[in-house]
This record gives structure tokens, sequence and C-alpha cells, in this order.
């Protein structure tokens, strides 16, 4: 039986992170139709899950900012789900909630603890305070210090923290110190990121006014370099191009996309798979709320030719230090790995951009940072 997992979307923020294009609104007084609608959309969809005879492995919040919800509110969520669908909080291996650090209380990871929560996943992004205020974050450096001390009294065994390289005022020495900090408090696990300027962000405004540059490609690859070799050195393993873990300790819900396992997003802007046709909800809040008080459609779907399934799994292998399954090229994408496939595979392989070995296709680690090039070549 195929496990799938349950994403939740939590679209509310108090204040918006400078670089953020993900779906989230100012609205907490709105918290209350947010969640009944919410749970609406859970009950109604019940029978996407029943009808396909799939079971739930994991369940994840994320947003926005998951942290902003009341407790209350997040077990009349759980709830909902534990009621209509194939899961119970003992069966559900991984159940993970996106925490910002100046959320966190003693009172309220009791409270995530109570919900069934056993993985964190926090947002400190930066050690630096004059990063986190140019990123319009609401902690500071003490602030994320003391909040991941507390998670661990609280009883969590399993955090992951989320940081942030490749940025103009971003030096090596300040990089390589924020990998050390992160290091020292041995968190399960690390997702780095490079910042990316995406439209309608104020970055992207400012970047437009010329008030904020790139740094050059070469300073961005130092500090992945700097990022794989620190995070070994640390006992970390890498297994996606942005994701490291202590052993063992992998990103289950995230692995399931990369592996192309059916999973079922609530709430505004979430994504489905049901394993042919892609789902999305409509990216807007108020549009939300209603179209679940009237219990109508909720958003497009779209299925997915066999090309569009090609290049994906080409581009979600290749993240992955894993790689590409020969066999499952053979299996299901055969008649797209013939001559120009052949052709490009060749030729990345003999730059030493990609290596062939034990029925597998991947990046060597040293070119994983130059890897959208490398993708994109054996797209068809």
């Amino acid at each position: 039986m195929i496990l799938a997992g349950i994403y939740i979307h939590i679209p509310f923020c108090s204040q918006f992170c400078s670089y953020c294009d993900f779906y989230s609104v100012n609205q907490t007084e709105k918290v209350d139709d947010f969640t009944e609608a919410l749970v609406k959309e859970i009950v109604i969809r019940s029978n996407d899950l029943k009808n396909k005879g799939l079971s739930v492995n994991t369940v994840y919040f994320g947003g926005g900012t998951p942290s902003l919800i009341s407790i209350p509110s997040l077990k009349a969520i759980l709830s909902a789900l534990y009621e209509n669908y194939p899961l119970s909080p003992a069966g559900v291996k991984e159940r993970t909630i996106e925490v910002n650090p100046d959320d966190i209380t003693t009172q309220y990871l009791d409270g995530l603890r109570e919900c069934g929560f056993n993985r964190l996943s926090m947002g400190i992004q930066s050690f630096s305070d004059q990063h986190l205020k140019w990123m319009n974050r609401r902690h500071n450096t003490q602030t994320a210090l003391n909040s991941f001390e507390l998670a661990r009294k609280a009883g969590f065994s399993n955090i992951s923290i989320d940081l942030i390289f490749g940025f103009e005022m971003l030096t090596t020495k300040e990089w390589k110190e924020n990998l050390l900090k992160a290091i020292s408090l041995s968190p399960e696990h690390i997702s780095a990121y490079q910042m990316s300027i995406e439209k309608g962000t104020t970055l992207h405004r400012n970047y437009i006014k010329g008030a904020y540059l790139q740094p050059p490609d070469e300073s961005s690859a130092r500090q992945y370099s700097m990022l794989q070799e620190e995070l070994a050195k640390g006992g970390y393993i890498q297994y996606e191009i942005s994701s490291f873990c202590k052993p063992g300790l992998y990103s289950q819900h995230n692995s399931s996309y990369w592996d192309f396992t059916p999973y079922f997003g609530f709430g505004p802007s979430a994504h489905s798979f049901d394993g042919t046709f892609r789902h999305r909800n409509f990216s807007s809040l108020a549009k939300y709320i209603k179209t679940m008080k009237a219990g109508e459609s909720f958003g497009p779907s779209h299925k997915q030719s066999l090309k569009e399934r090609f290049n994906e799994y080409i581009m979600l292998s290749l993240r992955r230090t894993e790689g590409i399954d020969k066999e499952v090229l053979e299996k299901s994408f055969k008649k797209f790995i013939k001559h120009q496939f052949q052709s490009e595979l060749g030729r990345l392989t003999e730059a030493g951009f990609l290596l062939e070995e034990s029925g597998k296709i991947r990046i060597p680690p040293e070119h994983l940072f130059v890897s959208d090039g490398i993708i994109r070549d054996l797209f068809v």
C-alpha cells in the first residue's frame, strides 16, 4: 500500500520576510474562519484518500507561520484528519510543524507535544542580528538560541533548522560562523537555501531599484562548498541539494515529494498529487474561505503528460544525492532515453558533471551547486 503525506498550509504571517514569495497574509483575525474552512476541506476530500486505498505516513504543517495558530485550532485540524482519514497519532511516523523562534514558549511547546507533533522545523535563517533585521525576521539571534534550548527541554528530539546563504552582505567568514553555530546546537537536520530573488517580494523591488545587488556566482559557490564541508565534518549527511541530516534522520515528508509518492495538500495555495493528477488550491484566503463555505470546487487540476512526468523525474531525482534509478528510466520512460538523452548523458558524464554507477546516475557533490544547468540539459 502506497504511503501518502498530508500537508497543511497555514497562510498567516505577522510580518513578511523580504525574500519570501510563499502565499501568506497578515490577517490573523480570520484564523477562526480559516480553521472552519480547512476542517471542511479535510472532510469533503476524505474520499480522495479512502478511494485510492492509501495510508498516511507523514503530516506536515507549513506556511506562512503555523506557530501563529493556537493549540485549540491545531487540535481541531488534527482531529478532523484523524476522524476522516486512515491515520492515527501512533500510525503517522513523522508529524512536523514549522515554528518561528519568537513564537516559542514552554506552554506552546507542551501544547504541540499534546497535539502529537514529534518534529519541529525552526526558521532560524541566520545567527546574525544584522542579517535577520535585513531579512525582516521577527526574532534575533538570542531568541533563536533560547527557543532551540526550550524545544529540547520540552522533549523534541527531532529538530530541523533553516539557514540562508548567497546574499550580498554575507561574507564567507560570517557564513562559516553561522555554520559552526548551527553545528554546535546539534539539530538532527539542517536545510540551507541560496537566497533567490522572487517577483513580488521586497527583495525583488530593491533589486529592480538597484538597492540590492546579487553576489557573484563564485561567492555563492564558495559558500555552498563550505556548507558541504563543514556539515560533513559535523557529522551530517547530505541527501539532497539543500538538505543535510544526522544518519537516518532525513525529512520523510519532503522525501515523499521527491519519490513521486502521492500527497495531499490542504489550505490556500496547497498542492496535491494523487499519482496522476496535480492539483493546486486557490491562492487567496478570502476565496478559499468563501469556496469552502459554499462547498464548491477549490482549484484547478492538471493531468501530467508522460513528457512532464519524465522531466519532473529527472529534476527531482538529480536534486537528491541518490540520483536517477536507471531501472525506472527503462521501465517508465523508455521512449525518452534514446538518441538526444544518451548524447547529453554521455557528454555530461565525460565532463565529470554526472556519474554512472551501481544502476544510478547522479551529480557528484562538487557539482551540485550547478545542478540546475545539468538537469535542464537532460530535459526533453
